[in-house]
Formats: structure tokens, C-alpha cells, sequence
């Protein structure tokens, strides 16, 4: 029988699952103080190691821990981590971890494990494709670690565990546990979503199966307000003046379409996750109608193969096969005209179709775990993969036909790519008098691909324990992010060197109780320098575009991470502190795009058996943004105010039916006090910010076989 995972943390404490045969997993306050110390985790080492002496700062969100408060996709589920900064707007999910802003793409995505990050721009896309119902938890490791997951780990990485069958080593005979899920949930402005689950096994025989569907018109109301807003939104005075305010053509539609699938036998699995998107892109680029952004399909395929090895009681391994697809295409609007028109009347509008991809990636990797003694083990690990990125194609109206074009600045030349990586890591823990523990955690990886430098990239992490309730850690890691074939479009270089990052941490981690309460608390201050970053120039003796590779930036900061149990109660409260380099715009220096301080709060209270009531109270500190000045002729800096939220769940759990399902159902308010505000745009100036969704309501179900 699997064992149920449960999560003694709330979504910010350095804690992982905990198999617990005989521990109903809705239960979170029924583990004593013994098994909320032995807590697990294994996302900073590859391997599993108390949550008191893991090799890291790691934050992991539970199926149970979602299920209580309500979240709906990973959207909400990253919202509960202070020290992830997010900036919703209405399509994909920019930002980045510990006071770094972008496209996502120093933060590595992985799917139980295996890399989903897309090939094209090597970001985290994240979208309303990763539902809540798919997910048993997910791990989220601060700062980098490409010592054990190459490239794109600068940041640190998410690892999205599924709830299908978890496939570490040769399947056990005998019965699985047998899950029959249906649920869904209908919310406001057309949204609505669909899911399924199916998972056991029998014998050395293991399968599950998961989908989902969602839609959405997401076109409130006050989004409409904001997007023909030209003072809030726009700014640009050459397509202002020509712009359509009808509110009645505003669309931003989005649908989503998820499939996991997992089949083994004893030793050998198969598997696949795919996703397929449609939308509108929001609205950071909203087409020159200013009305609708591009209409963009997209998705990915994932398809996987591999065995385990056990050779003997002290050495385990796998090796795997796998096989990933990409495709993007968009459907934009073009003007002519725009110099001689007076109104949006006197443009010529018409539509251009740009694809890029298929892209393709062929990956194998191997990875063997020795145990040399019961205190010491070897990680020893290789990865290829080999990448081809589709040209970028373009589909021209010229007036007497279709035209397909591939633009003259795309790197054809840069579309096939490989990468070979060794790594290799040493853990060993020495027992000392009075009870207190010292461990030793280092690690080494060779990465070597086209176009960029080579890469040997370090991690080390030594814990001490005074006793077995607290813990001091301190980190060193190092990290790169590789160019994409985006940063080499249009230019001449031949190679670029990687953007590379470095990072200290100090931990200090502790569990204690008093009477009734249980306390866990996580505080990690750290230090975290980037060099190398891309900025595209245009020389004007040569007339091309070049890619600068320069500068650097720092960010000091502190994170402080504080749960509690108490019979009925559960709560978390979390707050980080940043301070990174300032930038100037203009005659003016400011940090630009991150709240220097953010606190989340949240406490939920069981009623009795059935009822749930949680409730979270999130902050963000004024953020200062880049903007065009109202004449657009200039750059300034403007305040996008503090801002605090109230959200609620009222949530109905385990009523049994007359055929013995189980329904949960739950009730959740977004934005419960109406509060307008906005997040700011890390990746431009127009729009300078993105307002986000008003007060809005949900009914989720889920019917358990």
C-alpha cells in the first residue's frame, strides 16, 4: 500500500511529506512532536534527509495542506511563499525568487523530477495548466543548485509531485492504494473547470491517470476599466491618440488542457505529461487595438522511459529515456498607416501569424546513489540532451498572397544545441558527544554546451545540530543560466557566457512545543550576487544589433518562516526583507520591481469533522516601477502604493454519501475586501503595472470512489 503523505508544515517551513502507514492524511493534528521532528525532505540533496539537517531552505505545500485552504492551481499555491515574487498579468506568471524579477527563467520548473521548462526562452511557464487537483505537493528549494540540476537552477527550483503512482525504486508486490477522483469548480467571469484521477496497481503492476480542463473569460470589469485607461495602462502617445475604447471587444479568453499518464511493472515505468494552452496573452502586449492581445496556442509533450537498478542493499539507480515537444503559435494584429491616421478608423488593420517550433529536446540521464557506510553516501550522476529549436516563421499578408518568411535576425545557426553534464556529491554525518550532529554535504557538476562557456559549479552545506530540535546551516552554491536563442536573435555573436550566480545562507531552523502548541521556524539570511546579464545594443557604426554581457547585482536578504498546531488551530506566519542593488532612471535611482518587504498570514479553524474556515491576509510594501512619462517622451519612476489583501475559504470536508464516496466541497472568496491594486511590470514600461482581480467568488467540488 502507498503511504498517504502528510505535511506537517504549513506552506512555509523546511519541512517535507512523511510516510505515515496508520495517519489519516486529514488529520494534520494528530502528529506528535517525535514525527513532526523526523519530517522529511529531498529536493535539496536528491535524496531524503530530515527537514531539521536537509542541505538547504526548502518550502513544501502538501495535497492536504491545498485541499484546507483552498488553492486552485499554482498560481495561489506560490502566492503562499514570501519570498517568491509574482506578477500576474492575466496570462502567463513572470517573476522570480529572493528579490530577482524576470521571465522565470533562472527558476527551473520540474514536473516529478523531469524538466518542463520551454526551450525557446528557458522560463517557468506557468499558466492555469498546473491545477491543484494533480498535485500531491509541491517543493520549493531558495537559491541555486545547478550542481544537481544544471542549468536554468540559479534561482532555485519548483518540483511539482503528481499524485500518480511515485516511482523512486522497483515497485513492491502487492495492492497499491486505489483512488477514484472526479471535482471541479465554477467561479465568475466564465470560469469553470473539470477533473479526473485514477490510480492503483495490483501485483509488480502500477498506473494512474489525470486530466483536467479549464476556461475562462477573465474579463472583469475593472480590467476592462484598466486597459483603456491611458494614463494607468498605455502612455504612448503615437498609439494613444489612435486607440479603440469600445469596452464591448475586449476579450482575453484563456483555455487549458492537462494530461498525466504513468504505467510500471516491478523495475520499468512509462510515462507522459502534456499540456495544450490557448489564450490571448493578457495584457502586457495587448494588440495595437489595445483591445485584444495575440491569439497564442501552446503546449508541450513530455514523454518518458526508464528502469531502476538496486545491484545491491547499498547501491540504487535509474536510468531514462525521454523525449519533450514544444510549439507556439500567434496570430497578432499588424497596422499600416499609423503615421497619417487620426483615429483608429483610418488604420488598416490585418493579422500576422508567427510560429516558432516545433521544438524538440532528446534527453538521457543516469544516476546511481552508494552508500558507503551507514553515515556517508555517494551521488554520482550524467545527463545529455539534445535540443532543436524550430525557426521562427512568419506568415505575411504582402497584398497578393501569403508569404512565409523566417526573419532575416533569427539564429538558424543557433537552433540545434548539446549539453553533457557529470556531477558527483559526498553527504557524510559524524555523531559528536552530548547528543549534537555534524553534517557535511558537498557537491561538484561539469556542464559543457554549445555557444556559451563550460561551467564547473559547486555546493556545499554544512549543518550542525546542538540537539535533535534545532539546527544551524550554512550554504554556499553556485549557478548559471544559459543564453536562450532569443538573447542571440538579431545579433552576431557566436557565443555568450552564461549568467552566472553565487550565494551564501546562513539557517537557523528549530521545532519546540509548549502545553498544546507545536512551533516550527525556519529563518535563512542571505547573500546572492548575478553577473552576466543580457541587455541587446544597436551599433550605429555597423547598423546590427548586439548582445552586451555585463554588470551585476546584489541582493541581501532575510526570510523568517514561523508555524503552529494547536488542536483545533493551524496558522503560518511568514515575512521576508530584501535589499537589493537600486537602478537609475532618469536623474533618479530606485530598486525598481520588488517590495522590499512582504508578509503573508494565514490561521484556519476546524469546526467539527466537516467544517473548515481559513482566512489569509497578504502585504506588499510600496514597489517602485519603471514608466514612460505621460508625454512619452521620457523614463521616470513611479510608486505602485502598499497594497493588502484578505482572502477566505469555507471548506466542507468527508461527507459520506449513500454509495460510500466521499464529497468535499469548498467555498472561496478572492480579494474579500474589494481592494484595488497592482502588481508592477518587471519586463517593460508600457504597461508600467497590472491591476489585479477584484473581489470574486468559487464553488470547488471533489468527489472521492
Amino acid at each position: 500500500m502507498r503511504s498517504k503523505i502528510v505535511l506537517a508544515s504549513l506552506p512555509f517551513v523546511s519541512l517535507a511529506s512523511f510516510a505515515a502507514e496508520n495517519q489519516d492524511p486529514t488529520d494534520l493534528f494528530s502528529l506528535s512532536f517525535e514525527q513532526l521532528l523526523s519530517l522529511e525532505v529531498d529536493i535539496a540533496a536528491r535524496k531524503s534527509e530530515s527537514w531539521l539537517t536537509a542541505s538547504g531552505t526548502v518550502y513544501v505545500i502538501d495535497h492536504e495542506e491545498i485541499k484546507r485552504y483552498g488553492w486552485r492551481d499554482m498560481k495561489e499555491i506560490l502566492a503562499a511563499i514570501p519570498n517568491m515574487d509574482m506578477f500576474y498579468q492575466w496570462s502567463w506568471l513572470p517573476g522570480g525568487q529572493r528579490g530577482f524579477t524576470g521571465n522565470m527563467a533562472a527558476t527551473l520548473l520540474l514536473v516529478d523530477g523531469r524538466q518542463v521548462q520551454n526551450l525557446l526562452a528557458n522560463e517557468a511557464f506557468i499558466m492555469n495548466n498546473f491545477p491543484a487537483h494533480r498535485i500531491e505537493r509541491v517543493e520549493i528549494l531558495q537559491g541555486p543548485n545547478s550542481t544537481l540540476y544544471g542549468g536554468n537552477a540559479a534561482q532555485g527550483v519548483i518540483n511539482i509531485v503528481t499524485r500518480l503512482p511515485q516511482l523512486k525504486s522497483p515497485v513492491e508486490d502487492g495492492p497499491a492504494e486505489q483512488i477514484a477522483e472526479i471535482g471541479g469548480l465554477v467561479g465568475e467571469v466564465g470560469t469553470w473547470q473539470g477533473n479526473m484521477l485514477l490510480s492503483g496497481g495490483e501485483g509488480l503492476w502500477r498506473y494512474g491517470i489525470s486530466g483536467s480542463w479549464f476556461q475562462s473569460d477573465l474579463d472583469y470589469d475593472e480590467l476592462k476599466s484598466f486597459v483603456f485607461d491611458d494614463d494607468r495602462f498605455s502612455r504612448n502617445p503615437t498609439l494613444d491618440r489612435v486607440r479603440d475604447h469600445d469596452p464591448n471587444r475586449f476579450r482575453n479568453d484563456e483555455q487549458n488542457i492537462t494530461l498525466d499518464a504513468r504505467l510500471a511493472y516491478d523495475q520499468y515505468y512509462l510515462g507522459v505529461d502534456l499540456t495544450r494552452t490557448e489564450n490571448v496573452s493578457g495584457i502586457e502586449r495587448v494588440a495595437v487595438d489595445f483591445i485584444t492581445g495575440d491569439d497564442s496556442k501552446r503546449g508541450f509533450s513530455l514523454v518518458y522511459a526508464g528502469r531502476h537498478f538496486q545491484p545491491s542493499e547499498y547501491l540504487t539507480g535509474f536510468a531514462e529515456v525521454s523525449y519533450f515537444n514544444e510549439y507556439k503559435e500567434k496570430l497578432r494584429q499588424k497596422v499600416s498607416g499609423l503615421a497619417n491616421a487620426n483615429s483608429y478608423d483610418d488604420l488598416f488593420v490585418f493579422s500576422e501569424r508567427e510560429d516558432i517550433g516545433p521544438s524538440e529536446r532528446y534527453r538521457f540521464r543516469t544516476q546511481f546513489q552508494y552508500q558507503s557506510d551507514p553515515s556517508a553516501d555517494w551521488i554520482v550522476g550524467y545527463d545529455y540532451w539534445h535540443t532543436d529549436i524550430g525557426s521562427k516563421i512568419a506568415y505575411v499578408d504582402i497584398g497578393t498572397g501569403i508569404e512565409k518568411r523566417i526573419p532575416s535576425s533569427w539564429p538558424v545557426d543557433k537552433e540545434k544545441s548539446d549539453k553533457h553534464a557529470l556531477y558527483a556529491q559526498y553527504a557524510k554525518r559524524w555523531s559528536l558527544e552530548d547528543g549534537a550532529t555534524f553534517n557535511l554535504t558537498a557537491g561538484l557538476r561539469y556542464n559543457q554546451q554549445d555557444y556559451t562557456d563550460s561551467a564547473w559549479l559547486p555546493r556545499i552545506s554544512l549543518v550542525y545540530g546542538p540537539d535533535d530540535r534545532s539546527a544551524w546551516k550554512l550554504t554556499y552554491g553556485e549557478a548559471f543560466r544559459p543564453p536562450t536563442i532569443f538573447e542571440f536573435d538579431g545579433v552576431e555573436d557566436t557565443e555568450l557566457d552564461s549568467q552566472t550566480v553565487q550565494m551564501w545562507e546562513l539557517n537557523h531552523s528549530r521545532a519546540w512545543h509548549w502545553q498544546h502548541l507545536k512551533f516550527t521556524n525556519v529563518t535563512a539570511l542571505y547573500q546572492m550576487k548575478v553577473e552576466n546579464f543580457y541587455r541587446k545594443v544597436f551599433d550605429t557604426q555597423t547598423g546590427r544589433w548586439l548582445t552586451e554581457v555585463e554588470g551585476e547585482q546584489e541582493v541581501h536578504g532575510i526570510e523568517n518562516l514561523l508555524r503552529l498546531q494547536n488542536e483545533r488551530w493551524q496558522g503560518f506566519w511568514g515575512l521576508r526583507y530584501v535589499s537589493p542593488d537600486e537602478s537609475q532612471v532618469g536623474d533618479e535611482m530606485a530598486v525598481l520591481d520588488i517590495p522590499r518587504s512582504k508578509i503573508k498570514l494565514g490561521i484556519s479553524y476546524e469546526f467539527n469533522e466537516h467544517w473548515q474556515l481559513s482566512a489569509f491576509i497578504d502585504h506588499w510594501a510600496k514597489t517602485y516601477t519603471q514608466a514612460n512619462s505621460l508625454s512619452g517622451t521620457s523614463q521616470i519612476i513611479e510608486t505602485i502604493p502598499a497594497w493588502t489583501t484578505v482572502n477566505l475559504n469555507l471548506n466542507s470536508i468527508n461527507w459520506q454519501l449513500g454509495g460510500g464516496q466521499r464529497l468535499d466541497i469548498g467555498f472561496y472568496v478572492e480579494n474579500l475586501l474589494d481592494k484595488t491594486y497592482y502588481h508592477s511590470n518587471p519586463r517593460g514600461s508600457s504597461p508600467f503595472q497590472f491591476i489585479q482581480a477584484p473581489r470574486n467568488v468559487r464553488v470547488q467540488f471533489s468527489l472521492n470512489f
